[in-house]
């Protein structure tokens, strides 16, 4: 997991891989960091980036949970944006919705 600010713009959170299995995955760090850099850039967009998810674990979908939380109680909207297929089932599997369904399982 990767947190960068981009200027004036917005705030990135990069997923990848299979996002919750490492025991580095430093989920409380990361949603302090982004809700410092919201608040010291005043931005109001947060966009979790996930094209290169491989897996989500039930960690990694209570992080997504808990960054939207934050940001409707600190103020910032929270985007998810190029979401791959596994991160799109796992989210959709754990009660989110999307306008288009998530794509079939290959193989």
């Amino acid at each position: 997991m990767e947190v960068v600010d981009r200027g004036a713009r917005e705030i990135v959170v990069f997923l990848s891989g299979e996002v919750g299995t490492d025991p580095d995955d430093a989920f409380g760090p990361a949603i302090d960091e982004v809700d410092r850099l919201e608040q010291l850039n005043a931005l109001d967009h947060v966009v979790v980036d996930m094209h290169r998810v491989t897996g989500m674990t039930d960690a990694a979908i209570e992080f997504l949970r808990q960054l939207s939380s934050r940001g409707r109680s600190a103020g910032f909207e929270v985007s998810f944006a190029a979401v791959s297929g596994p991160a799109h089932r796992a989210i959709e599997a754990n009660g989110w919705s999307f306008v288009e369904h998530s794509p079939p399982e290959a193989g």
